[in-house]
């Protein structure tokens, strides 16, 4: 009796993930990806919610700054994700490049994080490091989502540009096609 992939659900079909004519390794990673930047938009008005209703809005602007900036490409990157889960390596591939870019800075950025998010490091021009509920949301949202999201979009993106199973490239990433 052969096993059918999780990969080829019906549910994926209807949200458009893993519809890539040739479904790689790298394909199946950056949709997971695309799942997870989904989750982690949705969690983080939760975590938004949690952190107003518990601390108040008094962030501070490079605070309030930096949580949208990271919220609006966090998901734009989503919905960029899902598209690559979708399509040849070989095609959109300047998508992907911009993918590993923002993982790439996202992975470390996330790192600093956590750092913060434990007391590890502290940097109080850009927040204090919150306790709580303020803590238990921002736990879920950027160490348990976020940072797995950037994980798999850096390595699934990696994968589509540098070592692609399902086509031969022979142009540089870098530049535009």
């Amino acid at each position: 009796m052969a096993s059918e992939s999780c990969f080829k659900s019906d549910w994926f079909d209807h949200v458009g993930l893993f519809q890539a004519p040739q479904l790689t390794t790298a394909h199946k990673i950056i949709g997971c990806a695309s799942i997870l930047g989904f989750l982690f938009a949705i969690l983080h008005v939760v975590t938004i919610i949690v952190t107003v209703s518990s601390d108040g809005a008094d962030w501070g602007m490079p605070a309030w700054s930096l949580d949208m900036t990271g919220f609006l490409a966090g998901t734009g990157f989503a919905f960029i994700c899902r598209d690559r889960s979708n399509k040849p390596s070989s095609e959109k591939r300047q998508d992907t490049f911009w993918i590993f870019v923002w993982s790439a800075i996202t992975f470390f950025i996330r790192i600093l994080d956590i750092l913060m998010l434990t007391g590890l490091v502290v940097i109080e021009s850009i927040y204090h490091t919150p306790t709580g509920p303020t803590l238990y949301a921002n736990i879920v949202s950027e160490i348990i989502v976020a940072f797995p999201y950037a994980s798999l979009a850096l390595v699934g993106s990696t994968m589509l540009l540098y070592c692609p199973t399902d086509t031969k490239i022979d142009t540089d990433p870098f530049l535009p096609q």
